[in-house]
């Protein structure tokens, strides 16, 4: 499934950088990949448009997913004269306060002006306004912007923040985690936040009706939940868990005087999560106004924000077909931000209006094998799914695809985590033809007349799934396709819109293998994926299931020791790339531009939205 808001979450991400390229340029690179002429071209017709998609693992903001940002295709372009009312500007004049203290320091500017909007172009929808279903980095993102959680991740440390927790207790055996609030909340309506809210919060992700994606991590580690007082909660876990805080409280509030009385298995279609102004609350800085599928998302600004009431009048998430057509009107002024694709990068960076930030994210491409037997039995041998990867030239890829912006995956922790440490890992799987056949011929996979591997009367064929309009994702199937084709593999690429793949992957799992991006958490724990009870209730797809690794994340999940936790999370990637039970191909960087008439608009990929109620623009 990028921020994504808060992205200190896991999420699937919709909207991965895209990128448009000459016809000399993919011709070129498609040569240097080995790819054939046909090839090249199905690319170059693909990258007349351009794309953001992603699927997350935790509360982002966007994610996803994702992340890079977060978006899906969409049919038609917003009608900017029917859905955009002029904003009114705000002519008093601007109080300073030369106290204000921002978590962004000195790059902090003081506000020379209030009033106006600021518009974020996109090209996926948001899937639910609920801050319990969200799962993908579109969702998260506009949820970041109208409510909290207890504690943020610090966008330039990662190291736990207060937000609607001004203060946090853990007994020294880590089971017990004493959370005090702030008692100047507020929801939307007025009503005040308090730990009733919290502890629904949590019992609604805890019961298994509510179908949040979250249950089985929460479940496996809380034990119970109870509000000491109005603005005190306690949580009582199973175990110690070493990334709590990052991975569980940054989980969305949401009030229970609104959904208290809302059957857990009726939350995902009440009005709250499918956006109606007045029902779809929260307690931070914008409001929910409007939600049209397909076109934008409007909030506006929530005066009683209990950080400060916002500068800006209105934020509005606007859709449009594809990332080309985003960085053409991030050039033109028509939305002041958005992800940016690598090929755009060079052109908007030389706009003087333009900012354009580069940075590391927790996100990833990743394509993943069907494990269940009983849907198919081409990928049970770890021999044969490693085969596959020596198939791939996966540093081809991303310098052709990617332009460079990215590193080739080796392990499973990210560029950006502390647990980073690939030279400690056994296999990196370097591009390595002739070792795929070998191994493939080793395991009965015999070449076919017509090219393809057969075994047992079986043809060596299979389908893979991605989303429509992430050209990124398409460039790498159409690569992937050709490369396997060279091994006498046959694989046959199939797109769908990202909630009818969305579905497929996390809800019926009818897939041979299929490819997407995700957005780990700050935190190196990625239980979310491996661990076997993850295949219900979380985010392994695949239904992976080693007791190994599911015991390397448990040692991993008890340990305090960063250095400990960094060589179990080694040792745990070793099994992983043995057992080969999904593949990551790269680890992206985010690429964002943003329009200079913005201020205090920081893109990163771990708190980007964390600082909204200061931004601020040009009259």
């Amino acid at each position: 499934m990028s921020d994504k808001g808060n992205g200190a979450g896991r999420y699937l991400n919709e909207d991965v950088l895209g990128m448009s390229m000459t016809r000399r340029s993919i011709l070129r690179k498609g040569a240097a990949l080995g790819v054939s002429l046909p090839v090249a071209a199905s690319i170059l017709a693909a990258c007349e448009v351009d794309d953001d998609d992603e699927v997350v693992d935790d509360t982002d903001d966007d994610e996803p997913a994702v992340e890079t940002d977060d978006d899906d295709e969409v049919a038609e372009e917003p009608d900017d004269d029917d859905d955009e009312e002029p904003v009114e500007e705000d002519d008093t004049d601007v109080e300073v306060d030369d106290d204000h203290e921002s978590i962004f320091g000195d790059d902090y500017e003081t506000p020379q002006n209030q009033g106006g909007q600021i518009i974020e172009g996109a090209f996926s929808d948001a899937e639910t306004m609920s801050g319990i279903m969200t799962q993908d980095t579109a969702s998260s993102r506009i949820i970041s912007m109208i409510t909290k959680s207890l504690i943020i991740a610090h966008p330039s440390t990662t190291e736990p923040e207060p937000e609607l927790a001004e203060s946090w207790d853990i007994t020294d055996d880590g089971l017990e985690y004493t959370f005090n609030l702030r008692e100047d909340v507020t929801w939307h309506d007025g009503e005040q936040l308090t730990a009733e809210d919290v502890v629904f919060t949590f019992e609604t992700h805890l019961d298994p009706d509510t179908g949040s994606p979250r249950t089985a991590q929460l479940s496996a580690r809380i034990d119970t939940i109870e509000a000491l007082d109005d603005y005190t909660v306690q949580f009582t876990l199973n175990m110690p868990a070493a990334p709590f805080l990052l991975q569980d409280m940054v989980n969305y509030i949401v009030p229970e005087h609104i959904l208290g009385d809302v059957a857990p298995a009726d939350h995902a279609s009440h009005p709250y999560s499918t956006g109606e102004q007045g029902v779809t609350i929260g307690c931070g800085p914008f409001q929910f106004e409007e939600w049209v599928s397909g076109d934008h998302v409007t909030l506006v600004k929530y005066e009683d924000y209990y950080r400060g009431e916002p500068n800006i009048d209105r934020w509005i998430r606007r859709i449009v077909p594809d990332q080309t057509v985003l960085a053409q009107q991030i050039g033109t002024g028509e939305v002041d931000y958005g992800a940016v694709q690598e090929s755009d990068y060079e052109n908007l960076d030389q706009q003087e209006d333009i900012d354009v930030t580069v940075f590391d994210t927790f996100n990833f491409t990743f394509y993943a094998y069907q494990l269940n037997p009983e849907r198919s039995e081409l990928f049970q041998e770890p021999e044969v799914r490693q085969a596959l990867v020596y198939g791939l030239d996966r540093q081809a890829m991303v310098e052709a695809i990617r332009f460079g912006f990215g590193e080739v995956a080796r392990g499973s922790m990210p560029v950006a985590s502390w647990a980073y440490d690939p030279d400690a890992l056994d296999r990196d799987y370097e591009f390595d033809p002739d070792r795929a056949r070998e191994m493939l011929d080793e395991a009965g996979w015999v070449e076919g007349d017509d090219g393809i591997r057969e075994r047992n009367g079986e043809r060596f064929s299979f389908e893979i799934y991605t989303n429509a309009g992430n050209e990124i994702r398409e460039q790498y199937i159409a690569i992937m396709q050709e490369q396997w084709r060279e091994i006498g593999v046959e694989c046959i690429p199939q797109t769908e819109e990202w909630s009818a793949f969305l579905d497929r992957i996390t809800g019926t799992r009818d897939f041979d293998m299929f490819l997407v991006g995700f957005s780990w958490s700050v935190d190196p724990h990625q239980e979310a994926m491996w661990h076997t009870d993850s295949a219900e209730g979380g985010f392994n797809m695949n239904e992976y299931s080693n007791p190994e690794v599911d015991d390397l994340l448990a040692q991993g999940l008890e340990t305090t020791d960063q250095d400990e936790r960094r060589e179990i999370y080694t040792e745990m990637q070793n099994i992983l790339l043995e057992d080969v039970p999904s593949v990551i191909l790269d680890f992206p960087q985010g690429i964002y531009g943003v329009n200079q008439r913005c201020h205090n608009v920081f893109p990163n990929d771990v708190a980007f939205t964390v600082n909204a109620h200061e931004w601020w623009v040009d009259e």
